[in-house]
């Protein structure tokens, strides 16, 4: 991946690794892609696959209403899609979201993505390269050599997502710092009378959070990490609500989508 293609602030990935979902992230330019298009608004067989993504603490409160929140690798706050690898449940057969269900930023924002190094100042807009389409509806980046409007959603878009993402690292390092973090196991009863383990992750632990001093607590307040840590322990309750949209069964986009990089 060449010098320019790092992407910023890590984006939930390691240092030097490309985020889930990209493959070669490079400048956006009319002299690079004059006639390129990109996915249909609505297309999200990209994300089929996935069944879980990275989230930003500012997202807890509308995810928290569909989605199971966890704790991933390094404190990484992390949306769960589904149970099985590759299965994204809340995407069907023609790559449409489920109507009502919140859709994570870090899905809205692809193809794009910000580029530049840890602590610039500035940021430059890219795009990956795997993002070009030729679907119907595409949405064009360029007419006449002029931007369209959809560069101008992605530069918001892309800033917000940013700024998010800056503040989640606040919030994991204060939850590191306030050892509150366990792991946890999630079992189910997969035939009758045997229970298993399905997935293991990382959450707050409701004992430790309860007995936080006064001083961590009034500070977490001005900051609005207790907001977080609400909406985290309330989405434990989407377990339930997910297993069963998994019994249902899932029937993949008809398109073919490679299965995302294995996460950390």
């Amino acid at each position: 991946m060449s010098e320019n293609a790092q992407t910023a602030a890590a984006n939930a990935a390691p240092p030097g690794a490309v985020p889930i979902f990209y493959t070669e992230p490079m400048p956006v330019a009319a002299s690079l892609q004059p006639d390129w298009k990109i996915r249909p608004e609505h297309d999200f067989t990209f994300a089929a696959r996935a069944n879980t993504v990275p989230l930003t603490a500012p997202e807890f409160m509308m995810a928290a209403r569909h989605y199971p929140i966890i704790f991933l690798g390094d404190v990484v706050p992390t949306c769960v899609l589904g149970f099985q690898p590759n299965t994204n449940l809340f995407v069907d057969r023609d790559g449409q979201w489920e109507r009502g269900a919140y859709i994570p930023a870090y899905i809205r924002r692809y193809p794009f993505i910000l580029l530049g190094q840890t602590g610039d100042e500035m940021l430059r807009l890219g795009i990956d390269r795997a993002g070009r389409s030729s679907k119907p509806d595409a949405r064009a980046l360029f007419e006449d050599g002029k931007e369209t409007p959809i560069i101008k959603q992605a530069v918001e878009l892309g800033e917000q997502f940013h700024n998010a993402h800056m503040y989640t690292r606040d919030l994991s390092a204060a939850l590191k710092a306030a050892d509150v973090i366990e792991d946890s196991t999630l079992q189910a009863e997969v035939e009758p009378g045997k229970v298993e383990p399905i997935a293991s992750f990382k959450r707050v632990s409701e004992d430790k959070f309860r007995q936080l001093p006064e001083a961590t607590i009034l500070e977490w307040w001005k900051k609005g990490f207790m907001h977080a840590v609400y909406f985290h322990l309330q989405s434990m309750n989407n377990w339930e609500m997910l297993m069963l949209r998994n019994t249902r069964g899932w029937i993949p986009p008809s398109l073919t989508v490679p299965a995302p990089p294995a996460q950390a």
